[in-house]
């Protein structure tokens, strides 16, 4: 479940395997280096993730984040890795480690983050999935990754999957509709048609990121009992919403890290 705090939302599913999950609210400011806000104060992200982290007990975390690119990418830092930023070119959209002193850091405003824990190896991830990454399945890439370099059985893994737009939120244009229905149709028919709602008023496709990603965790072995869901919606005036706030919207971070 996740759990609301002053500046962010917790899960409070991690918390028991010495893991903190988090999403960061408005209130905590812009955390994306390469999404400045007109106005704002020079390099007031990297003190908000370092006030995040001290809110947290977290100061003793290596940062490492990516300028996201919308790809299917998930980068898995080990033991032998010296970088800790990833530039624009390297197409980063997720992490994983077993390292403990790392915090990852992915951000958003309106696209989903898909946080993960494998039990058995003690590997966490984050995965930033707005419609081009669940449409070039970032999901898939990411087990895939923590497959072969880990081991994982899917079984072991726990998945949380929010905070993100709400379906009600997210209009788009029958051709979006189309797009999924040619990629998924034949093999997640059913997929698509669950996560699309037609509002016969506006003669528009709304999308549900999220249930599509719950639908398609199911669908790749994940457990029911080890998904979940949130059920907040980043339009809400308490999240950044690029959605709303179009190029004023600053960035929240979906941030984990163990203890």
């Amino acid at each position: 479940m996740f759990i609301e705090n002053k500046s962010y939302y917790y899960i409070e599913e991690f918390e028991k395997y010495g893991i903190t999950a988090v999403y960061t609210k408005k209130i905590a400011g812009n955390m994306s280096d390469y999404c400045p806000i007109e106005n704002q104060e020079e390099g007031i992200q990297k003190k908000n993730r370092e006030k995040l982290l001290e809110d947290l007990n977290l100061t003793d975390k290596q940062e490492v984040m990516a300028f996201q690119t919308h790809s299917n990418n998930v980068k898995t830092i080990d033991e032998d890795t010296t970088k800790y930023y990833y530039e624009k070119e390297e197409d980063i959209d997720g992490f994983l480690t077993k390292r403990k002193d790392i915090a990852i850091f992915t951000f958003y405003a309106d696209c989903l983050p898909i946080f993960v824990y494998d039990k058995e190896n003690q590997v966490i991830g984050v995965w930033h999935s707005g419609w081009p990454g669940t449409f070039k399945e970032i999901m898939k890439s990411g087990l895939l990754e923590m497959k072969k370099n880990y081991g994982t059985k899917i079984e072991n893994v726990i998945m949380a999957l929010g905070i993100g737009i709400g379906q009600k939120d997210y209009e788009v244009g029958n051709e979006f509709y189309d797009k999924f229905m040619e990629k998924f149709g034949k093999s997640d028919g059913k997929i698509v048609e669950e996560s699309f709602w037609f509002n016969e008023e506006t003669k528009k496709y709304h999308f549900d990121n999220t249930k599509f990603n719950e639908l398609m965790a199911l669908k790749f072995g994940i457990k029911k009992e080890n998904l979940i869901i949130a059920n907040e919606s980043t339009f809400n005036e308490k999240f950044h919403s690029y959605r709303r706030d179009g190029k004023n919207a600053g960035r929240a971070t979906a941030m984990i890290s163990f203890k």
